[in-house]
Formats: C-alpha cells, sequence, structure tokens
C-alpha cells in the first residue's frame, strides 16, 4: 500500500508497513465535542453501508477517535480506494488536527505523537465523556460519571449507598430499566441489554450494535433515567477504568 496525498485539511501521517488492516487514529485541535462525535460516527456508518461486508470498528478513548478497517477483506487495489473515501468523509467533520494510519495492532504511544506534533497536548478534564455523552444535561438522583468509550459496548457499575449488591438488587434494576419506556417505535432495536450482580455493583452491559444511529443517546440516557425509580443508588460509573 502506498502513501497517498489526502486532501484533506488535517496533517494525515502513514506509519502503516504493508499490512492489510488498518486503524485509523484520529487527533482533535482541542477536544472532541458531541457533535463531532455524533458525526464521526455517522460517517463510519455510511462508509460501512457503502463499502459492503467493511464492518469497521470504533472506539474513543484518551481524547483520541480510532476506527478499525478490515482491509484484508477486499481486493488490494482497493484498499487506497476505502481509505482515500475515509480521509474524504473525515475532511467534512471540523476540529481534527491529525490522522494517524497505522497497522492494526500498531502501538500509538505519546512519544511517537509528540516526535511528529510537538505542540499535541492532552486537554481533556474529568467531565469530557460526560460532556460526549450529554450525561451532564440529565436529571439524575445520584452522580453519573463517564470514564471512556469503547466502540458500541457500554458497562454501567451501579453503587448502592449501602455498598453492597446481589442478585435482588440486580432484579431491582433489570425491572426498572426493561420497563422503562426509552420512547422507541415498537419496531425498533434498542440493543441487546444484560444486567448482573457483581460483588459490591450491580453490573449492566449494552450492546448498541445494529441500534439506529438517531436512537443511541435515548438508549443510553434511557438506562440512567430509569435508575431513578431505583432507590439507594449513589453512583453510576459508564466504563469504568
Amino acid at each position: 500500500m502506498e502513501v497517498n496525498n489526502y486532501d484533506t485539511y488535517f496533517e494525515v501521517i502513514f506509519k502503516c508497513v504493508g499490512k492489510e488492516d488498518t486503524i485509523c487514529h484520529f487527533f482533535p485541535q482541542d477536544r472532541f465535542l458531541r457533535e463531532q462525535y455524533d458525526e464521526i460516527r455517522a460517517q463510519v456508518r455510511s462508509l460501512s453501508e457503502r463499502f459492503e461486508g467493511l464492518r469497521p470498528g470504533v472506539s474513543l478513548c484518551g481524547g483520541l477517535f480510532s476506527v478499525y478497517f478490515p482491509l484484508s477483506k477486499f481486493p488490494k487495489e482497493r484498499h487506497d480506494e476505502i481509505l482515500g473515501a475515509v480521509m474524504s468523509a473525515m475532511n467534512g467533520i471540523s476540529g481534527i488536527k491529525a490522522a494517524y494510519i497505522t497497522d492494526n495492532g500498531d502501538y500509538m504511544s505519546y512519544d511517537e505523537i509528540e516526535d511528529d506534533m510537538a505542540d499535541m497536548q492532552e486537554t481533556f478534564d474529568e467531565s469530557y465523556w460526560d460532556d460526549i455523552l450529554g450525561i451532564t444535561k440529565l436529571a439524575l438522583d445520584y452522580t453519573a460519571h463517564a470514564e471512556g468509550i469503547e466502540g458500541e459496548c457500554f458497562y454501567y457499575s451501579v453503587y448502592f449507598a449501602d455498598d453492597t449488591a446481589g442478585e435482588e438488587k440486580a432484579e431491582i434494576v433489570r425491572n426498572a430499566v426493561e420497563s422503562f419506556d426509552l420512547g422507541l417505535a415498537d419496531d425498533e432495536y434498542s440493543g441487546y441489554l444484560s444486567i448482573t450482580a457483581d460483588n459490591d455493583k450491580v453490573q449492566i452491559y449494552l450492546d448498541l450494535g445494529n441500534v439506529q444511529g438517531k436512537n443511541e443517546k435515548k438508549v443510553i440516557h434511557g438506562i440512567l433515567l430509569a435508575l431513578n425509580n431505583v432507590r439507594g443508588i449513589k453512583s453510576v460509573i459508564i466504563n469504568e477504568v
């Protein structure tokens, strides 16, 4: 695969060494806002529809947005076409400082980033992910905080004021979440949900795969709002590190 001169307003740094599967890391000029996060997700979905079978994997962690593209599913002569389409799609999103194109499995250290972008600084405070997910705008009866985003999967750690958890509390949480009206149509999928007791917390696992983009926030917020109906909750941490 050869380096292309992509026509983008942001810098593109190509670090592949010839492997077939690729990860594109997108770094923000300052920080990605919730609107940019939604735009990037929408563009990734569009690319998946355009290139049938591409099924890119998406993660947002450490302030950068990473997209995994299994290019090995396509003939090599189409790899540059797909990467060009990716860069063209992202060029319509404001606030991107640079894109690093790497082989799958390559580790992008901040030392490497600083070598190419000396002025790169981390400007992500503790409320960054809360703002991205819109948690700060919800009226909740407990403290809620997000520590990251990993693609379409979300893990809610529900802690109670008495610092205990068990199957009885898990069942109460399960009933509250499953009975909450998310505002979706009868034929609209709300994702896969699993609720279990885990030592000192109740764990909620949400997989948004195949959920329409317009409904993702409804489901993410709906679970948090449903927990308002459970007594004794002290805090909820999403994707606890």
